[in-house]
């Protein structure tokens, strides 16, 4: 018994050394083929070295068997051991090195999402202040004093943009309390041919929403539907369980330049934030996005 205890813990210990020596010296990335005929040719030659001087040792002292039968049943078992020891050593490093590349991996992928996120974030403002800046300009030819308090309401606007600009949620009441005011920019814009209602629930005041998510999908509404006197276009923003909603009769254009930014932007920040969709729903007679709400600590 003493003499198995002995042999198990001088291999254990002879064969762990040599495997902690290449991983210094002979790393995986240096090549596989390379590394497991090194380790196997090492651990092997350390596991049979070891028996032998320790039959040869340990058997004089307490003598069990003739020596060829020792040695030939601890060579077996040495044998056997350094693979168990090997597999589960190497199992064990195989393990940690792709949980710390599954995680590096999850990292650059967030820090990659983040940057493209920064790069939508850069075209959407620019093409909203463009939009804003032509119809200031129309304005001002036909009525100075409507195109003074759309300058003003402008400005409010952009103070929201400007103060949330680095955030990536704003309570839901902040973010209605700025698509009011870009409503106002709207209205005069298109006067009646465009209707706006909202029901939002005031539980979920508190709670999150990426910033500017209600103005792009206000303004994709309207960018893309008819808005007449004739055909006003009505839309909606309401709170829906646990998402906000907005609803439009549907009253397509029938050529629009787009280029997806604005659902892309909303879509990537939700994957981003909460790893969550947003869903879209169409019927003949509305359009409308759902978006989660998230909760604010």
């Amino acid at each position: 018994m003493l003499i198995s205890v002995i042999t198990t813990v001088a291999i254990s210990c002879g064969v762990v050394s040599v495997m902690i020596w290449l991983q210094k010296a002979h790393p995986w990335r240096e090549g596989v083929l390379k590394r497991i005929v090194l380790e196997s040719t090492l651990t092997t030659l350390t596991a049979c070295t070891l028996i032998v001087a320790l039959t040869l040792i340990l058997l004089p002292i307490a003598p069990q068997e003739n020596l060829r039968t020792a040695l030939f049943n601890y060579l077996i078992v040495a044998v056997i051991m350094n693979f168990v020891l090997v597999a589960l050593t190497e199992g064990i490093f195989f393990f940690r090195q792709w949980r710390n590349s599954a995680v590096e991996a999850e990292r650059f992928k967030k820090e990659s999402i983040r940057a493209q996120l920064e790069s939508l974030k850069n075209q959407v403002n620019p093409h909203f202040l463009f939009n804003s800046l032509n119809t200031l300009s129309s304005l001002i030819d036909r009525d100075q004093e409507l195109s003074k308090e759309f300058l003003d309401d402008l400005a409010t606007v952009y103070r929201y943009v400007l103060q949330y600009k680095n955030e990536e949620v704003v309570p839901v009441q902040a973010e209605l309390d700025f698509i009011h005011a870009f409503i106002q920019l709207l209205k005069k814009r298109h006067g009646d041919r465009v209707a706006f209602h909202f029901n939002v629930s005031p539980a979920i005041l508190q709670q999150g929403i990426p910033p500017m998510t209600l103005q792009l999908l206000v303004e994709n509404a309207v960018k893309h539907n008819i808005a007449s006197s004739r055909k006003p276009l009505k839309v909606e923003v309401f709170s829906r369980e646990e998402t906000l909603v907005v609803r439009n009769n549907l009253q397509r254009k029938k050529k629009v330049s787009s280029n997806g930014v604005g659902l892309r932007n909303i879509q990537r920040r939700y994957q981003y934030l909460v790893e969550k969709n947003i869903e879209i729903n169409e019927s003949d007679q509305y359009y409308e996005v759902r978006v989660p709400i998230i909760p604010l600590a």
